[in-house]
């Protein structure tokens, strides 16, 4: 298991941990449909949502990394269910 907030800078998901974990603070970032703190454990098989400004990202985590990632593997950890553009 991994905290939220690296396991989406070491998925590439987001830029930098700090953005990570602000979005955990304010309740864009969801495991499974809960609102989740930044030191949340993720596991295989969550779902994970990230509300940005101008999308939403819902992805299902297949595997866990064992830390940071390149950009170009990032994607064989998990499954994009859906991905909604927001006016």
């Amino acid at each position: 298991m991994m905290r939220i907030d690296s396991l989406l800078k070491a998925l590439c998901l987001v830029k930098t941990r700090s953005i990570a974990r602000k979005g955990c603070e304010t309740g864009n970032v969801r495991i499974n449909g809960a609102v989740v703190k930044p030191s949340r454990e993720a596991a295989e098989g969550d779902v994970i949502e990230i509300r940005r400004t101008g999308n939403s990202l819902v992805v299902e985590l297949l595997e866990m990394p064992k830390g940071q990632i390149s950009k170009k593997d990032a994607p064989r950890f998990y499954r994009v269910v859906r991905e909604t553009r927001t006016g």
